[in-house]
């Protein structure tokens, strides 16, 4: 059975659906199923546990294809994960994506807020809770995965979190994205990130990917009902949707799925407010310059509050 040989690994509500479907659509390329989160036990993915024996089952149509890939958006807050990767993978290669903090937390809550991890809908409030969240006074919805989703300052530690694969890695070993610059040239920077995997830059059907890669880019969203989505988050019926669990009858996992399809609503996400948008932005401005001096690059955009 063929096992992964690199990973993207976050973070989500960044560009990692879009950067999915462009690696899912290219013929040398096997994905698997996002969001599998076999590694980093200090995200407690563990109801039920993640065995290898599940984790390989997910690549087992792999076939010819050059490359096979894995991507679980939570990898990049993990500080477990990038060991346990190299442990599994030594020669493995890195690809992760990352967001302005300020657009990325507002989006995550929303984010969240439609899951069901997040019980708190106004954004302010919600990053106002956050040291309840973590000394346990205040813990968000049982069933949130990860434990720590909530703790929206606090996952803002890119180059903390980016120097770790570095460090397990090598740099060369380890290609970081920009989301700014995937909208302004997704061609070129998918390009780029063939190039990074070995695999051609060009193929038979490339637009067609390129074209319905973009008209799948996320959108807001809530639930008409809460309840189906308590009833389709029960822990029986999302292992199955998972994959870490037999369906008790055939065709219960697809159902579940599509329960879940025709309780989705799409709206627009409230503003924030410019107030709160520039705290925010003066708050992380000393973890974007600690980004800028790793990466060796200029991030003024996420510095700007006006």
């Amino acid at each position: 059975m063929r096992r992964p040989d690199f990973f993207f690994v976050g973070h989500p509500r960044s560009g990692s659906g879009l950067l999915d479907s462009y690696l899912k659509g290219h013929p040398d390329i096997f994905m698997s199923r996002k969001e599998l989160h076999h590694f980093g036990s200090d995200l407690r993915y563990e109801d039920p546990p993640r065995t290898r024996d599940n984790f390989l089952m997910h690549f087992k149509d792999a076939a010819a294809e050059t490359r096979v890939g894995e991507a679980s958006t939570w990898y990049l807050v993990s500080e477990k994960a990038a060991q346990d990767i190299h442990d599994f993978c030594p020669d493995a290669q890195i690809l992760m994506m990352l967001r302005n903090p300020v657009s990325w937390l507002h989006s995550l809550h929303s984010h969240l807020v439609f899951s069901g991890d997040e019980e708190i809908e106004d954004f302010a409030d919600a990053l106002a809770a956050e040291p309840s969240r973590i000394d346990g006074s205040h813990p968000p919805p049982a069933w949130s995965r990860p434990w720590c989703a909530t703790h929206y300052r606090s996952l803002v530690r890119y180059a903390d979190q980016v120097n770790r694969y570095f460090e397990v890695f090598g740099r060369d070993r380890v290609m970081v994205l920009i989301l700014d610059d995937f909208k302004d040239d997704s061609a070129g920077e998918y390009a780029r990130v063939c190039r990074f995997l070995g695999v051609p830059e060009t193929y038979e059907g490339i637009e067609e990917v390129l074209e319905g890669s973009q008209r799948s880019r996320n959108s807001n969203r809530r639930v008409y009902s809460r309840r189906l989505r308590s009833f389709v988050r029960r822990p029986e019926n999302w292992r199955v949707m998972q994959g870490l669990e037999p369906a008790p009858f055939p065709g219960w996992g697809m159902t579940m799925r599509a329960v879940r399809r025709g309780n989705i609503k799409y709206l627009d996400r409230d503003k924030m407010g410019a107030s709160l948008r520039a705290q925010l932005t003066r708050d992380f401005t000393p973890e974007v310059e600690k980004l800028e001096a790793l990466l060796e690059r200029d991030l003024s955009a996420w510095k700007a509050t006006g």
